[in-house]
């Protein structure tokens, strides 16, 4: 049944209880309450420790697995945080419309975060160390964090209207303090922080429906998702569990975050494990993992039992390269990721939950030069999270899961296809990332809506370790005029623009579709029809076919035919961005190398001449403060027709290589439907277009 509700509530406190009256008045949402719950715990701690748990977790932090964590851990605190004061209220900055944000404004923002990170994670630290040996002085800390929170105004700097972050890194772990802690509190105590949590919890749940959260399908932007509310589910399904039978709104907090991981989770994507907003923000798995990490603690069957969760550790295993490279989506500020130790350490978790050795494997790939949580040297609670004492409860969880032995990625499929989000992934090589050809694909029916690019159609290369035909462009911060004006933009992606113009950035409308997928022990085919993103463009409304096929021989070698078709004559560009200069060879091809990797590139437009300029110019430059961060410079190769036609045929052949001596592969001829190539051994490669599939020979 259909829960349709206000919530009007006032908080009256006594020395002893809560009692509820109305008067904050808080928006309207829908949502549905769940058919059933599972079995919750009858005594609390319902988190992180559950009662039964005490001594095991005790020996597994002294004298077991963990006992190095801990000590680096408890080393870390007593020497940085034992006596760290309590922080005051971050401050105001003004407008804090992400639309109205500066740089000087971002500076400030992230600092109120860092500093409600550190409350929590002082608060969450100090609680775990006592948990452990017992002694009075973690306890104290802890509560003294938690209860001077209390002062905060929670609706104010803090509050999830103002500051939807600072809300968030104190709730993730605040109630999980209190459930461990509760009974150490006076009565006063008690008191002052559930009026908090009440306080806090509902806004933050009035917020979340607000946003049309409970009305969210999976795989879906019928509804559109809001990024920051879906990301906050499994603090609000935590807290519930934490204060369950402290508020009475608690109840309704799990049941609604429950029902959205069983019948909504994840709007991002489907069955298939995808996440259509980029690899980046698919590290917001990590933190919906955390629910799934409590519902294994009180033993409900639901946990990680969905087909998503089974499939979704392999998006990385296909689309993330262990070093750092470029991705679709929006990234961190530099622009690259690679396995980074939180998503080593959430692959490795889900190999031990699902007993998985191709899990085990890829993790085993990680190259990345900083430590992993439980190697950490430098102890710090500032921004990121999960905290280190988060790593350390989960490895308890799954302690008596075995680590399963790897098995080899080459057993693997080499390609895959993600149709819920419209990404598709090539190798050459899966798991031997040093010989690897790695072509990545996207025509996505989420279009450039969120955290998601102009980029459909558009691929990304990388070849034996190496960035070769890469995603330009940076995010200094989320909406920075760089961020807008050049990464969100078509003309940063190896992609095509349509006299001049490219699809429409931050527009749900401007949608792809890969139509065909077909990959077999020769070869991959791959073909997108990104029309739609074209005519999203007012400017572009007369486009009737943008479609690219893409096809990868198991060799390496690459064939990209791009079909433009116009109501009127448009002149067509077509885009290729790299790290380092491309060179033109005397046989006139583009030839473009990084460290012991080569890349040659032959383009042919059918019946019409290309005009070939490269610059290592920005559309809007990065913000200089962040320069001296070692941004580096990009290239930005653009092949443009140089007549304007209704009807536009570009063939590219792309031949990755290592070594002194790079393969080479022409094109020798081209005509509207057919190409014929000559590769390096002399033998003449020929594909047909106008068959039902790509027809390809060899001579």
């Amino acid at each position: 049944m259909l829960n349709r509700f206000s919530i009007k509530q006032q908080l009256s406190t006594t020395l002893t209880s809560i009692v509820l009256f109305s008067s904050f008045a808080y928006g309207q949402g829908e949502w549905t309450r769940p058919d059933r719950l599972p079995e919750i715990p009858t005594t609390a701690p319902r988190t992180w420790i559950l009662a039964n748990q005490q001594a095991a977790f005790s020996e597994y932090c002294t004298t077991g697995e963990g006992t190095d964590f801990y000590t680096r851990i408890k080393e870390g605190f007593d020497e940085k945080y034992l006596s760290f004061p309590f922080p005051d209220e971050p401050k105001s900055f003004g407008d804090s419309d992400p639309k109205a944000r500066t740089s000087a404004k971002i500076d400030a923002w992230r600092k109120a975060q860092d500093t409600c990170n550190e409350v929590a994670g002082i608060a969450s630290t100090a609680t775990i160390i006592w948990r452990v040996n017992g002694e009075q002085t973690y306890l104290d800390k802890a509560r003294e964090f938690l209860v001077k929170l209390c002062d905060w105004d929670p609706e104010g700097t803090t509050g999830i209207e103002y500051n939807d972050e600072t809300n968030f890194r104190l709730l993730r772990l605040a109630p999980e303090v209190y459930d461990q802690i509760r009974d150490e509190l006076t009565a006063e105590e008690k008191a002052k922080v559930l009026a908090m949590f009440q306080r806090r919890g509902t806004t933050s749940f009035d917020h979340i429906l607000r946003k049309r959260t409970g009305l969210l399908k999976r795989n879906s932007l019928e509804v559109e998702p809001s990024s920051h509310p879906v990301r906050f589910m499994p603090m609000l399904g935590m807290m519930g569990l934490a204060l369950w039978d402290d508020l009475p709104e608690a109840k309704d907090w799990f049941a609604f975050a429950y029902g959205f991981y069983e019948n909504q989770f994840s709007p991002w994507g489907g069955d298939d494990g995808g996440w259509a907003e980029g690899i980046a923000y698919w590290r917001g798995v990590i933190e919906h993992a955390s629910f799934q990490d409590a519902l294994l603690l009180i033993d409900a069957p639901e946990a990680y039992a969905q087909p998503f969760w089974k499939n979704t550790f392999y998006f990385p295993v296909y689309f993330l390269t262990p070093w750092r490279s470029t991705a679709f989506g929006d990234t961190p500020v530099a622009g690259a990721i690679g396995i980074e130790p939180g998503i080593r350490d959430i692959i490795t978790h889900a190999a031990r939950v699902h007993q998985d050795g191709y899990l085990r494997a890829y993790a085993d790939l990680y190259e990345d030069p900083h430590a992993l949580p439980e190697d950490e040297l430098e102890f710090r609670l500032w921004r990121k999270y999960p905290t280190p004492v988060e790593y350390l409860l989960r490895d308890f969880l799954v302690a008596d899961r075995p680590l399963p032995a790897a098995n080899p990625l080459s057993d693997l499929p080499q390609s895959i296809y993600l149709k819920s989000i419209g990404w598709a992934a090539i190798h050459t090589d899966l798991g031997n990332p040093q010989n690897d050809i790695f072509l990545q694909i996207k025509s996505s029916p989420y279009g450039s809506f969120s955290h998601s690019h102009a980029d459909q159609n558009a691929f990304i290369l990388n070849a034996f370790g190496e960035g070769l035909a890469i995603n330009s462009g940076y995010r200094e911060f989320h909406r920075s005029p760089h961020h807008n004006g050049h990464t969100r933009q078509t003309l940063s992606k190896n992609a095509v623009l349509i006299g001049g113009e490219g699809q429409t950035a931050q527009d749900a409308t401007a949608i792809g579709q890969i139509t065909r997928f077909v990959s077999n022990e020769r070869a991959t085919w791959v073909q997108g029809d990104a029309t739609q993103a074209y005519q999203a463009n007012p400017k572009l409304k007369d486009v009737e076919l943008a479609q690219r096929d893409v096809i990868m021989l198991q060799s390496g070698l690459v064939i990209i035919r791009d079909e433009i078709r116009s109501l009127r004559p448009e002149s067509v560009q077509w885009l290729i961005h790299s790290n380092q200069q491309p060179d033109k060879t005397d046989d006139g091809e583009l030839a473009i190398s990084q460290n012991d990797a080569n890349l040659l590139v032959d383009l042919v437009a059918v019946d019409n001449e290309l005009v070939i300029e490269v610059s290592d110019v920005f559309a809007v430059p990065v913000d200089p403060k962040y320069l001296r961060k070692g941004y580096d410079p990009q290239f930005h190769l653009i092949a443009a027709t140089e007549t304007p036609t209704c009807n536009t045929v570009i063939y590219a052949v792309l031949q990755p290589s290592q070594g002194k001596d790079p393969a080479k592969a022409r094109i020798q001829s081209a005509s509207s439907q057919q190409v014929e190539i000559i590769q390096t051994n002399g033998q003449t490669l020929k594909i047909d277009f106008s068959k039902e599939s790509p027809e390809i020979s060899q001579t």
